[in-house]
């Protein structure tokens, strides 16, 4: 009985002790001590000493809540420099009355001048600051200081990185041959040997005088706008070039990344218009002599009509045959233009290479290091099929007698 009493005094004792040792988040910072940074530019600086610039696009919650607003601009842009990314992050909070908090970033952009010059180490600093998110979508400012798209007010959203994040997320479903590209698959493209990532690039056109303020939405045409467009291929982490039009379009097929996309092929005396809403690409290699493998690249697409004004007869197997051979044509073409890129930047982007690994893994240990020379020469097999599925809602198009 003695031994049951000393036991529940004991435990007692425990749980009036125990809260006393409960320190509580240590580091913790209120939410009115918080400026929320929705997308982060990095800019080469002129030297060393302030290699680099950091642009922080900070919310104003006042102004996107509606309560209390004063009608300014819902974001700020705060900037700093220095010799480190976490230098510019600490020059960059002296500007502001409260802590720069990372972790709602959703978008990174770097200019293309520092791309060019590689961008290894600052994705280092994305992944080992404990605050950031590995899924902040990345873009590559092309021809622009990625501090000028960091200041770009935009129509649809308060927020302009929200209004990226959106216009990537409806051009990946439909029409484009952009989709998203995070910071993880950066960091994993980068590893991949002799190739490289893919990353969207973005740029603003129009105007630039009122394009980092209100006035640029209170016009039918606004001054500035945001556009994502082209894809900067790197090798390593190093940007090569860019892609544009069917060489883009054959990337993407190849990473096997494209939902939706517009083809367009002539006919007679005008041009069909087709929307090919399924698209599955398979990379495979036949590696048993990895110094001369054969790449085999294996295409399923299927398609509905969206415009036709000729007067083809589509109720007609035979010419809906025809149709589908023309789109087999355009696909395997835009392959090929994919491939050329490829091989001219001296990058397998387009993972080759891992077809490779995937199918000879003691093979590729013995090739991956001149990987590059075998790749420029390497046999490629391309097995492409389309089936146009429906003409939407109608058969053959009127006519005017």
């Amino acid at each position: 009985m003695n031994n049951k009493r000393l036991g529940l005094s004991l435990l007692i004792t425990m749980q009036m002790l125990l809260p006393l040792v409960l320190t509580g988040c240590w580091d913790s910072v209120e939410l009115n001590r918080r400026a929320i940074v929705s997308g982060v530019g990095i800019d080469r600086g002129p030297s060393d000493d302030q290699k680099y610039i950091l642009s922080f696009q900070v919310i104003i919650a006042e102004e996107i809540s509606g309560e209390q607003t004063r009608s300014s601009s819902p974001v700020a842009l705060y900037s700093g420099s220095g010799r480190t990314m976490f230098e510019a992050l600490a020059n960059a909070s002296r500007q502001t009355a409260r802590f720069l908090s990372l972790g709602h970033v959703r978008v990174v952009v770097i200019s293309e001048e520092f791309a060019r010059e590689g961008i290894k180490d600052m994705l280092d600093v994305l992944e080992r600051e404990s605050d950031m998110r590995l899924t902040s979508l990345v873009f590559i400012s092309k021809d622009q200081p990625a501090s000028e798209v960091m200041s770009t007010m935009t129509v649809f959203s308060k927020i302009p990185a929200n209004d990226l994040v959106e216009k990537l997320d409806t051009t990946s479903k439909q029409f484009g041959y952009n989709y998203k590209m995070e910071v993880d698959d950066v960091i994993r493209g980068i590893q991949v040997r002799g190739g490289g990532p893919v990353i969207n690039g973005v740029f603003r056109t129009g105007g630039r005088e009122r394009g980092d303020s209100n006035d640029n939405l209170k016009t039918i045409t606004p001054d500035t706008i945001l556009r994502i467009s082209r894809l900067a291929v790197f090798k390593d982490d190093k940007l090569k070039g860019w892609l544009e039009g069917k060489t883009a379009f054959g990337t993407v097929l190849l990473l096997n990344k494209l939902k939706e996309f517009p083809v367009v092929i002539k006919k007679d005396n005008g041009y069909l218009a087709f929307n090919v809403y399924q698209s599955q690409v398979s990379v495979d290699a036949e590696a048993k002599d990895p110094e001369h493998p054969v790449i085999i690249i294996k295409i399923t697409q299927q398609a509905a009509l969206k415009e036709s004004p000729n007067s083809l007869d589509l109720t007609s197997p035979e010419v809906l045959e025809k149709l589908s051979e023309q789109l087999t044509m355009e696909a395997r073409s835009q392959i090929r233009e994919a491939i050329a890129a490829a091989r001219k930047l001296e990058s397998d982007y387009i993972g080759f290479g891992e077809a490779v690994k995937r199918e000879n893994p003691h093979g590729w240990k013995k090739v991956k290091d001149h990987w590059e020379d075998i790749f420029a020469a390497c046999e490629i097999k391309i097995d492409a099929d389309t089936v146009i599925r429906h003409t939407d809602m109608r058969g053959n198009s009127f006519q005017v007698y």
